[in-house]
């Protein structure tokens, strides 16, 4: 909470040095985490979370916090809406069916498996289960993505990655919100469930999921067009940065996914914008301004999550974060396992129809088959981030077991981030060059 507390000082005017000097002190440290990283060759964001941890078991800040409106305002759209704009919207179109399955029936599939064995192996009721699903079902690649590129591996496999979170986010997020709302209607926090309120339901879910996309895409289209009419880049840029922030605002003001809407105004002003309405002067400059804000963003929200849950003491939900390991493991390898052999399936058939009859260049380009190889690859890309935690310190302290849910989500993503993140540094360099770079 040192961000909010820090805001709330500077606009009442009263002295801000205590927490203005945390704050440095934390950009030295991912500073000098940084430079370490390079000469390790570890992933930086990975050794911030491990550095991050130290703090946070050390009593070295007090009062040092996860504020989840800070994450889910401040660092979120950041990340998403630079992730968006600089994804190559050519292979991301080239590969949007392998995308599309991973992100959402495949994020449905893995809710839907932690919830299960959390629900047989804890005794967690079942809306709590979902719940726990939803949150630790998003997958937070950042550390992956920056391993990938520092390693050379395919653009293609990296589009994978980066693409199914980019979507999957925003579905998680929505996800989380309806089951929420259902569980704090069982518990009598809202209007009973009528037939009415469950069609609304239903709408309302729709409305998340496809709603925000659909406000990202005119919003990014209709800035694009007005970048045309400028020629100066701080203004410009500054568009880009308004358009990043503004569009989540209004997603949430519109009850809709703002998280989705930022990757949909992320993608469209990165390929169309950038290209239609900005000189190649004021793209160099876009690319600078978004990579510095990135590695800030990045560097701060890791750093901070690893001193969260150093601060967490988790000896009394080991068995609960154990179990959700479990599903969660599971739940990725069997979507890995199930839908990438059915995107090949689809295909070869697709791609046998279209050469037996000549078809002519369809709107969506053709899928192509996944190699085999990339499977353990994208198991392993699974990591669980700063969403997750977010969405856990926004429940409602109604809930009795919330701190159990707490527990969980962070041992999850702790283990998550440092072994899956470790176990492919330690893999991905002794992976053949030839099967990372079709």
């Amino acid at each position: 909470m040192v961000t909010a507390r820090l805001l709330s000082h500077l606009t009442s005017g009263e002295s801000v040095l205590g927490e203005a000097e945390i704050i440095v002190i934390l950009l030295g440290v991912t500073l000098i985490v940084a430079l370490t990283s390079r000469r390790l060759r570890l992933p930086y964001t990975l050794l911030l979370v491990l550095v991050g941890l130290v703090i946070g078991i050390l009593p070295v800040f007090i009062e040092v916090h996860l504020d989840p409106n800070i994450v889910l305002f401040l660092f979120l759209p950041a990340l998403l809406f630079e992730g968006a704009w600089n994804v190559e919207i050519e292979h991301l179109v080239a590969d949007w069916l392998p995308i599309l399955l991973l992100a959402v029936p495949g994020l449905v599939l893995s809710l839907a498996i932690v919830a299960v064995v959390m629900h047989w192996g804890t005794g967690l009721p079942w809306l709590l289960a979902l719940l726990l699903g939803a949150m630790v079902s998003p997958t937070d690649p950042v550390a992956v993505i920056s391993l990938l590129r520092q390693l050379g591996m395919a653009d293609r496999l990296r589009t994978l990655v980066e693409g199914e979170s980019l979507l999957n986010d925003g579905v998680g997020a929505a996800a989380f919100q309806i089951i929420l709302l259902l569980l704090l209607t069982s518990l009598g926090q809202t209007a009973p469930t009528t037939d009415i309120s469950a069609l609304m339901t239903i709408l309302n879910a729709l409305w998340l999921m496809f709603g925000g996309l659909a406000l990202g895409l005119a919003v990014g289209w209709i800035c694009a067009r007005l970048l045309r009419l400028v020629d100066e880049r701080l203004i410009e840029i500054t568009v880009t940065f308004c358009v990043a922030y503004g569009v989540y605002i209004l997603g949430e003001v519109i009850h809709t996914s703002g998280l989705l809407a930022v990757v949909g105004a992320g993608l469209v002003m990165g390929s169309y914008g950038r290209r239609i309405g900005m000189s190649e002067h004021t793209r160099v400059g876009a690319d600078a301004v978004w990579e510095f804000i990135a590695y800030l963003a990045n560097s701060l929200l890791f750093l901070l999550v690893g001193i969260e849950i150093g601060e967490t003491h988790f000896t009394n939900s080991v068995p609960s974060i154990l179990w959700a390991l479990g599903g969660v493991i599971v739940g990725r390898v069997l979507m890995i396992y199930i839908l990438t052999p059915l995107h090949d399936f689809v295909a070869r058939r697709l791609e046998y129809r279209a050469h037996r009859k000549q078809e002519p260049e369809r709107f969506f380009p053709l899928p192509h088959p996944i190699p085999s190889t990339w499977r353990p690859l994208l198991v392993l890309s699974g990591l669980r981030g700063a969403l997750s935690i977010a969405l856990v310190l926004s429940l409602p302290t109604i809930l009795a077991q919330r701190n159990l849910l707490i527990d969980t989500v962070f041992g999850v993503v702790l283990v998550t981030l440092l072994g899956q993140g470790l176990g492919l540094r330690i893999l991905l360099p002794r992976w053949p060059k030839e099967e990372t770079s079709l």
